[in-house]
């Protein structure tokens, strides 16, 4: 669709900037402070051929006049609300809607391990912001509102404040939410016998909390309720990863392996404890007392950067052990400035140490001899890349098409031969590690109720390996924000240990667990190449080794097989 009519007025959809790709819809400035939501049709690539996608978008378009015309009045200024039509002709069928643009982070970045280790997190703006969202629960609800599919992907943090986006999926009046988000549906609104979470009673106000107890306990513990790897004695009992919401365990069981890069559930207050508990265990519901969140004081221990709201930080409260060191690793410490990064974001303006490219408009530009060189062209709004010391590699997505390109830094031409499996929903995070002759391209996708990490390795113009994986069993995948590349080889890191995946026959899969390396990684770790071996950047605590805190070491080891 290249036109639609918002206010009388047409708008050329080409020409505005992109701020969000969905599953149901795109998001667009257009430019005077209001953004334009526009749904995707059952004609659009991502959506043809699907029956179940068609059903859907037919019923959601049948409706949207008639349920944004009644939409509620008097709720909080948090929900973005419509404030106009926008039709795909002058009093043609409405095809989206206009809001207002705001400002924020998504929720979900405040449950990540990695970026919690590596930001500043202003920890009183983030119990505000929960309190503030508290608010706006309690009065949808008193509006007679039920928000549905709550999820940590549509709530915008800013600062002590949070807005509510997608407001068109609200529950109001006759028309029901059908959609959900397997990581914050109430399981007691599934079948319990499913293999995994689907919706099969409507969302009511009680699941409205069970997903704010679900946001609240992943910005504590950097980890979902239902994280963790379930290892039981008898196998046999061993509830599969998609399951758990479902029939159980929660982190707090004891055949639960707690991940190493979560924040320890010690350092959660014991109301709140004792309210998790309850919910995710004992299948409580309700508000989230609001008397907790007035108790909870949250603290950044100043020598291992986890946050927690207890007196003393649960993490150095006893000295830390020492790591073992087996005769398969020899683990030195180093200065963590001395590793040198191998990948950088390409934005408008070269990064510094990194090959001067960078980003004007539809080109991809370097620095030639005789001043700005055009590398080639892209999709502007739509295009991400990556540099490399030998290698530059990024996509674009537009339409329901998803192409990967490659470039040499050190001349023109780029190569965008490589078509990439389709990317259907919002992408949550992506990434690059950069070999000399091939790109790791990877993103982490949020489609529906299902959220999925994919990644493609791209080789002379071509993908040469696929791997995809549900985030709920993602195994290693969870640690590509921290992986390196080196000659045919990705080393990922991950709490079990470094892992070396190759591309191979058509796949991307594991070819060698380096599990003796466990007791010094971490998947919030930075593994980086050098001229010896791998290193690993702490992203936490430095490691105890017998030489003295190490926040990165130097790693040799003699690899066994381990799967």
């Amino acid at each position: 669709m290249t036109t639609v009519v918002v206010d009388g007025a047409r708008v050329d959809v080409a020409r505005l900037a992109v701020l969000g790709q969905g599953g149901e819809a795109d998001v667009y400035d257009l430019g005077d402070g209001r953004a334009l939501k526009l749904y995707k049709r059952v004609d659009h690539p991502d959506v043809a051929g699907d029956p179940a996608r068609e059903a859907a978008v037919a019923a959601r378009l049948a409706e949207v006049e008639a349920k944004l015309g009644a939409f509620p009045r008097g709720l909080p200024a948090a929900f973005v609300a419509p404030t106009a039509l926008a039709r795909a002709g002058r009093g043609r069928a409405v095809v989206g809607y206009v809001m207002p643009k705001v400002a924020g982070a998504p929720m979900f970045t405040l449950g990540e391990p990695k970026h919690r280790r590596g930001a500043a997190v202003d920890l009183a703006a983030l119990v505000a912001a929960f309190v503030d969202l508290h608010a706006s629960v309690t009065a949808a609800h008193a509006a007679g509102v039920v928000i549905g599919d709550f999820n940590d992907g549509n709530v915008l943090v800013d600062g002590p404040r949070c807005h509510l986006i997608d407001a068109d999926s609200l529950q109001y009046g006759p028309w029901r939410c059908a959609m959900f988000t397997d990581r914050y549906v109430d399981p007691r609104l599934c079948d319990r016998s499913a293999s995994a979470p689907a919706l099969t009673a409507p969302h009511d106000r009680a699941s409205d909390w069970f997903a704010y107890a679900v946001m609240l306990f992943r910005a504590l513990a950097w980890v979902g309720p239902f994280g963790g790897v379930h290892q039981p004695a008898d196998a046999a009992a061993r509830v599969a990863p998609a399951a758990r919401p479902l029939r159980g365990p929660s982190v707090f069981g004891p055949d639960v392996i707690y991940p190493r890069s979560a924040a320890p559930l010690a350092g959660l207050p014991d109301g709140l404890t004792r309210y998790f508990r309850q919910v995710f265990d004992g299948g409580g519901r309700g508000p989230c007392p609001r008397g907790l969140l007035d108790e909870l004081t949250l603290t950044r221990c100043p020598r291992c950067a986890l946050d927690h709201g207890r007196g003393r930080c649960p993490t150095c409260l006893h000295a830390a052990p020492l790591v073992a060191i087996t005769r398969a690793i020899s683990a030195r410490a180093i200065d963590p400035h001395t590793l040198a990064r191998a990948t950088w974001p390409i934005t408008t303006a070269a990064e510094p140490g990194a090959p001067a490219v960078w980003r004007a408009g539809a080109a991809l530009m370097r620095a030639g001899a005789h001043g700005p060189e055009v590398i080639g062209q892209i999709v502007p709004g739509v295009s991400h890349a990556w540099v490399g010391a030998q290698l530059g590699a990024g996509y674009w997505r537009a339409g329901g098409f998803a192409v990967a390109f490659t470039f040499a830094p050190g001349r023109r031409g780029l190569d965008d031969r490589a078509r990439l499996p389709a990317l259907r929903g919002r992408v949550v995070d992506h990434g690059c590690a950069l070999a000399d002759d091939r790109a790791w391209l990877w993103w982490r996708e949020a489609d529906g109720a299902r959220e999925r990490y994919l990644i493609a390795c791209v080789r002379a113009g071509a993908v040469v390996g696929v791997a995809e994986a549900p985030v709920a069993d993602a195994d290693w995948m969870p640690g590509l924000a921290g992986a390196c590349a080196a000659g045919p080889y990705l080393f990922v890191p991950t709490d079990a240990g470094v892992v070396r995946v190759e591309a191979e026959a058509g796949e991307v899969r594991v070819t060698r667990r380096f599990v003796d390396t466990a007791p010094l990684c971490a998947v919030t770790d930075d593994l980086f190449v050098t001229r010896d071996g791998l290193a690993i950047r702490k992203a936490g605590a430095p490691l105890s080794l017998p030489t003295g805190p190490a926040p990165a070491v130097a790693l040799t080891f003699t690899a066994r097989t381990a799967g």
